[in-house]
C-alpha cells in the first residue's frame, strides 16, 4: 500500500505531538491582536502554561473536534446543536482561503458552527463569510477605572442599576485585565450604562463588555457615544461545501 503524504489543506486529527506547535501558533496570535484591546486581551503571566494544559485536554477529549492541516489548527467545542470555534490559528494569513476554509468546512460537516472573529483579524472574518457564515452578535469593550481597594473580588456577580442589568465575570484564564469584567446584558440609555459602569467599577471591574445583535443602529450609536469599541464578532451557520 502506498503511503500518500498529507497535503497542506487536508484536515487530519491533532495529536499530543502537535501540542508545542499549536501553543506556539496560539501565542503568536494573541500577540498580534492584543494591541487592539490591550486591557481585556492583556496576556496572563502564565498564559502559555495555562493554554497548553487546556488545549492538551481538548486533544484528549473524544467530544472535541481537534484537527489540523500543514498550516493551521482548529478546536471545535460541542455546545448543544452547534460546535463553538474559538481556538484556531494559521501559520500565515495567506493560508485562510485554503487551509482556513478546509478546517471550517470539516468542523461543520455534522452541525452548525459558531465562530469567534476578533475585529482586527480581517482574513479570519473574510473566511467566515466565504464559507457562508453570517454575523449574529458583536461584543463592544470599554475600559473602567476600578476602586483601588476592590481590584479582584467577585462575590455577588449580579448587577441591576436603574434600567441596566449585567453581571461580573472572570476573564478567560489566558488573559489578565487586572480584575473582573462587567458583562452588560441589558441597557436602555447612556445614563443607565454609566450607572452600571460605576457600580461595577466600585466592585473592581476593569472592563465593561456590551453584546448585541447586528442591525441595532441605536445601540451602535449609544456605544460609540459612550466610547466603546467593537472588538469581536460572532459568526454562525453551516459552512458551504
Amino acid at each position: 500500500m502506498i503511503d500518500v503524504p498529507h497535503t497542506t489543506a487536508v484536515p487530519r486529527q491533532l495529536t499530543k505531538s502537535d501540542l508545542t506547535w499549536v501553543v506556539d501558533l496560539a501565542s503568536e496570535r494573541r500577540e498580534r491582536i492584543v494591541s487592539f484591546a490591550p486591557r481585556f486581551w492583556n496576556p496572563a503571566t502564565n498564559a502559555r502554561k495555562v493554554h497548553a494544559a487546556f488545549l492538551g485536554s481538548l486533544i484528549d477529549s473524544p467530544e472535541v473536534v481537534s484537527i489540523r492541516t500543514d498550516q493551521g489548527f482548529l478546536f471545535g467545542m460541542p455546545r448543544n446543536d452547534m460546535v463553538f470555534v474559538d481556538d484556531m490559528a494559521l501559520e500565515d494569513d495567506t493560508n485562510w482561503p485554503t487551509d482556513g476554509q478546509a478546517l471550517l468546512r470539516r468542523v461543520g460537516e455534522s452541525r452548525r458552527v459558531r465562530f469567534v472573529c476578533p475585529v482586527p483579524e480581517e482574513p479570519r472574518t473574510s473566511t467566515a463569510s466565504a464559507v457562508g457564515l453570517a454575523i449574529v452578535e458583536s461584543w463592544w469593550h470599554h475600559n473602567l477605572e476600578p476602586a483601588a481597594d476592590r481590584l479582584s473580588e467577585v462575590d455577588d456577580p449580579v448587577l441591576i442599576v436603574d434600567e441596566a442589568e449585567g453581571r461580573l465575570i472572570n476573564a478567560p484564564p489566558v488573559y489578565d485585565p487586572g480584575g473582573p469584567v462587567l458583562l452588560v446584558t441589558r441597557v436602555t440609555s447612556p445614563d443607565s450604562l454609566q450607572g452600571i459602569e460605576r457600580a461595577a467599577a466600585q466592585r473592581g471591574a476593569r472592563v465593561s463588555v456590551v453584546t448585541h445583535r447586528p442591525g441595532n443602529e441605536r445601540m451602535d450609536e449609544l456605544l460609540t457615544f459612550a466610547d466603546y469599541k467593537r472588538t469581536t464578532d460572532y459568526y454562525e451557520g453551516t459552512p458551504s461545501a
